[in-house]
């Protein structure tokens, strides 16, 4: 007596999707590299084992019946699912280099001037930063692990915290020719705003030094960290800067603090990444070793 509580064979269900996706058992032993009998018998064995026929037959030709497309479409799914676990494993075994997307500033300011010290700890593993100026995606695969700005929610993701940097307004000395001096917050309405992907920031700061700005503010939104720096620098308008990653604009005294306070602000710079992600041991090394370039506890 069969028991059905246990799968049936592989082997059978392989050759039955081969028979139903051509819809004929001489072309599927054809694929198969096996005979026509070889075929038929393992089909048998399987809706034996399944206690029901997956296809009507006649002297002629076989049919899928209902049961049969029923068990097809599973069939399609389960295998797609293992082709992919198998390229998984694979690359996995395979894999000798990781990329990681990141944004112009924290690439360039920050992730840059650590890449040697990756590379002496893990001189076999290559490292691809890919330019990634706009959202968090992952859906190409073509990325591991991504550097974003953030409150730290990316539904379906792993986030880390990893960096919460001091921010403050910045302009170009020019943007104060021929005007008057900044004296208090709300006098920055005044002046064109330039956001970073959004006003969340600008109007996070207003709200914490009290000005009152009705929840929206005018100016341009620039998704792109290098576009925004250089477009305050040229005096395009006033920006909130992430101090630590503009130290050298603002001792050259290309740009400037019209106010000597600082910002830290709810958002931060995060490490992102799919679930199941950290089973790969590259990017296990790549989460630890940035974590403590961070300095932060592993």
């Amino acid at each position: 007596m069969t028991d059905h509580m246990h799968p049936p064979p592989l082997g059978a269900v392989r050759v039955f999707a081969v028979a139903a996706r051509l819809g004929n058992f001489k072309r599927a032993a054809a694929e198969l590299g096996v005979t026509p009998t070889a075929v038929s018998s393992q089909v048998k064995s399987l809706e034996a084992h399944l206690g029901c026929a997956l296809f009507d037959r006649n002297a002629q030709s076989v049919t899928l019946n209902e049961a049969g497309h029923q068990f097809a479409e599973a069939c399609e799914t389960i295998f797609a699912r293992l082709d992919k676990a198998v390229q998984d494993v694979r690359q996995t075994a395979n894999r000798t280099s990781i990329t990681v997307g990141v944004g112009a500033l924290i690439g360039s300011q920050w992730l840059s001037r650590r890449l040697f010290s990756f590379w002496q700890r893990f001189p076999e593993t290559g490292l691809h930063l890919q330019y990634s100026p706009g959202g968090v995606e992952f859906s190409d695969g073509s990325t591991d692990m991504m550097l974003a700005w953030g409150d730290g929610r990316w539904p379906g993701l792993v986030s880390e915290g990893l960096l919460r940097f001091r921010t403050s307004p910045v302009i170009a000395r020019t943007m104060l020719a021929g005007k008057s001096s900044l004296a208090d917050p709300a006098d920055l309405l005044n002046l064109p705003l330039l956001h970073w992907k959004d006003q969340f920031d600008w109007l996070e700061w207003f709200e914490a030094h009290g000005v009152d700005t009705g929840g929206h503010l005018p100016g341009v939104v620039i998704d792109d960290s290098s576009v925004l720096l250089r477009a305050v620098m040229s005096g395009q308008g006033a920006s909130l800067g992430l101090l630590p990653l503009i130290e050298g604009e603002l001792q050259s005294g290309q740009l400037i603090q019209p106010f000597s306070d600082d910002f830290t602000p709810s958002r931060s710079y995060h490490l992102v990444y799919p679930k199941g992600a950290l089973d790969h041991p590259q990017l296990k090394a790549f989460r630890d070793w940035i974590v403590e370039e961070a300095g932060l506890p592993r």
